[in-house]
């Protein structure tokens, strides 16, 4: 009876140290990488006809630019970026890249996950449409 009281016991503490040591790596690697979560670049996603082509985040304000990708020509007229917001009032036309700049004033390191509205009118048409989508990433 004491032999197999013996063998759990070094059973128990056989595993307790392995899971002791993984809990210590995690730890470590937790502590000289950080968050993993701020490892994760710029993202920038937007819905159809419109095609997020890239964007970039600054202290003063957003970037983004924009592919039309519908087989007419759209003019963009009021872009909502979390609480910001610009009306560019600009034709873009099919096919094209159009970059557009949102004023909105952030500090430097945060995280940001803000939600896209781009209202737009197509050609011969005066019924405005919007597509939505998604900018999140680190200011630098």
């Amino acid at each position: 009876m004491k032999k197999r009281g013996q063998a759990a016991m070094e059973f128990l503490m056989t595993y307790g140290w392995a899971i002791l040591a993984a809990i210590i790596v995690v730890g470590v690697l937790w502590y000289l990488i950080g968050n993993p979560a701020n490892l994760v670049g710029n993202n920038f996603q937007i819905s159809a006809p419109l095609v997020a082509n890239a964007m970039a985040l600054n202290t003063s304000d957003i970037q983004l630019e924009i592919r039309n990708g519908a087989a007419e020509t759209i003019t963009v007229t009021s872009i909502v970026v979390g609480s910001c917001s610009s009306s560019p009032d600009t034709a873009v036309s099919a096919g094209s890249l159009q970059a557009f700049s949102v004023n909105c004033s952030q500090n430097s390191g945060d995280r940001v996950n803000y939600d896209v509205t781009i209202s737009y009118t197509t050609s011969g048409s005066s019924v405005t449409q919007q597509a939505t989508g998604s900018v999140s990433g680190r200011v630098p």
